[in-house]
């Protein structure tokens, strides 16, 4: 039950008491008899009277503060008429005591806002939220970066350094790389993969079959032996293009297998993938040198500046892999697609291809964050970097405190002022009414009983 439910509840129960107690009317008369019996029903009257008095005068003075009780406008509406009493004490009380900029500080000072960041990382997904803030960031910054711009700045110099370009030296250092232990085995694992996906193709086994075939009719010849040969051994063109993958594939996971063997190998392993390195740096070098080098790639430096528009590729390559935008050619694609299949009424989205910098940026963040939780150093930085930044803050805000406070109170109509502070504090105020029905009730029973006993020593 809310207070002002007890606290009228009182009152009434007071009224109705003080009524039912009246000597001349009371149900109580024929109960109390005697002189005993008179003076604690007159005790009883008294002190409901008072109770109801008691509670009635403070219901008024409770109700004034907020509006007119029974239309009484005499210093009434306290609140309302003294509205800017009321807010310039609020202002005063908030702005300058308890929003002080020493009281906040002091507050400040307790906490340890590197501990809070941690568990903000640790214990509510801050990490991740930090990452999507960085991100958040970077997208918003490069997709307002003027790509056609930058290309066109960076390509000039693009192409005045591949003009530089010792392309000789440079091939020449790329085939030493190449023929490198290490480098070679990887690059024809790469190989033997590639070129078995290649021969394993349905273009590539149809040219295959087609080829057999070409050969077989012309082993066959005019001669029906030979026909009969291959068909007793149940050679028929499949069979061959069966029999030639198997080899092929066997040969490739054989060469796989002896390029891949790391450790303690054995001597024929180790002899074998050293003839397939050996044999492949000759190869290399022994294509290099029937050619003549530097002519060869100076035109074909030539061939690129001229055919390669740097300024176009710069900026696409800016706008898919930094802007995260659609690539242009995958879009034609779909474009051409659509227009193929009129029924299409969309073209459907294309997936974008994830940034360059997502993942680094993502790495970077946890490697910062894992720092940041490791190091005592750059938690008490930190902590005091914070205190400091707020301190200033406070000290060059202070005064706007109050008047920010007077703003936001300046908003409320009177009706809502009023209302608004009923809200928050009429309930409790209404304690008053029952403290004040139970202290006249006393009061009134007090009274009587030294009424009462002036009246005896009087007529005694």
């Amino acid at each position: 039950m809310q207070n002002k439910t007890k606290a009228t509840a009182t009152l009434a129960a007071s009224a109705i008491c003080a009524v039912s107690t009246l000597p001349e009317i009371s149900p109580l008369k024929s109960i109390l008899t005697g002189t005993g019996g008179t003076f604690f029903l007159g005790l009883l009257n008294h002190g409901f009277l008072a109770a109801t008095i008691g509670g009635m005068a403070d219901w008024f003075g409770v109700t004034a503060l907020f509006r007119k009780p029974l239309g009484i406008g005499f210093h009434t509406e306290i609140l309302r008429r003294n509205r800017n009493r009321f807010m310039d004490a609020i202002v005063d009380f908030v702005g300058r005591d308890l929003l002080n900029t020493e009281n906040i500080m002091e507050t400040v000072r307790e906490e340890n806002t590197a501990k809070l960041l941690i568990d903000f990382f640790e214990d509510n997904k801050g990490r991740e939220k930090t990452k999507v803030l960085v991100r958040d960031v970077l997208n918003e910054l490069f997709a307002n970066m003027d790509s056609e711009k930058i290309s066109g700045e960076i390509a000039p110099i693009l192409e005045d350094e591949i003009r530089k370009l010792d392309a000789e030296k440079l091939f020449n250092a790329i085939i030493k790389v190449i023929t490198k232990d290490e480098h070679s085995r990887k690059i024809l694992i790469m190989l033997f993969d590639t070129g078995h996906k290649i021969l394993r193709s349905n273009h590539m086994q149809n040219e295959m079959l087609h080829k057999i075939t070409e050969l077989r009719e012309a082993y066959e010849g005019d001669s029906a032996g030979r026909a009969i040969v291959l068909s007793s051994m149940g050679l028929d063109d499949a069979k061959i293009l069966n029999i030639l993958n198997e080899t092929v594939d066997k040969k490739i996971r054989e060469a796989e297998r002896v390029l891949k063997a790391t450790g303690t190998i054995d001597a024929k392993t180790a002899s074998d993938a050293e003839e397939m390195i050996d044999a492949f740096g000759n190869f290399v070098n022994s294509s290099v040198g029937s050619i003549d080098t530097k002519n060869f790639l100076e035109k074909l430096k030539n061939l690129l500046l001229h055919k390669f528009d740097s300024s176009m590729f710069i900026k696409t390559w800016l706008d898919i892999n930094v802007k995260g935008e659609t690539d242009p050619e995958i879009l034609a694609v779909l474009q051409r697609k659509q227009a193929a299949n009129p029924k299409v009424n969309r073209i459907v989205e294309v997936e974008r291809k994830p940034v360059i910098w997502r993942d680094t940026v993502n790495f970077l963040v946890d490697a910062k964050i894992d720092e940041f939780i490791n190091s005592e150093d750059m938690q008490k930085k930190f902590d005091g970097m914070i205190k400091e930044m707020i301190a200033k803050l406070l000290d060059e805000y202070k005064e706007q405190i109050p008047m920010l406070i007077r703003e936001r109170l300046d908003k409320f109509s009177d009706d809502e002022l009023t209302e608004f502070a009923e809200s928050h504090v009429a309930d409790d105020l209404q304690m008053i009414r029952i403290n004040g029905s139970v202290c006249g009730a006393i009061v009134g029973m007090v009274l009587f009983v030294v009424a009462y006993v002036i009246e005896k020593l009087a007529l005694g």
